[in-house]
């Protein structure tokens, strides 16, 4: 069973989900999603404990997440989430 973490979950306005095999994972994905996308540095030891907790059970292939970083944006080969909630192509 995978395990997933929903930005919404975590207090954040943001439908992206990260999804990973393990809770060090998605805590590492989720760490690199809130800097890239969100300007957040770092977690708090209570931003940690939140994510943490947050993290649930589900199976990454059901269609039910949204990957990060994956949308194609056209010609300029950014993705999605380069320029935020847009393509900034």
């Amino acid at each position: 069973m995978d395990k997933k973490l929903r930005c919404k979950d975590i207090g954040l306005d943001c439908d992206s989900m990260v999804c990973g095999r393990t809770e060090e994972e998605v805590l590492t994905q989720a760490g690199q999603h809130v800097l890239d996308i969100h300007g957040i540095e770092g977690f708090s030891k209570e931003f940690y404990n939140k994510a943490r907790s947050a993290i649930r059970e589900g199976h990454c292939e059901d269609g039910d997440t949204e990957e990060t970083g994956t949308e194609d944006c056209g010609a300029c080969g950014e993705t999605y989430f380069d320029c935020a909630d847009e393509c900034c192509c």
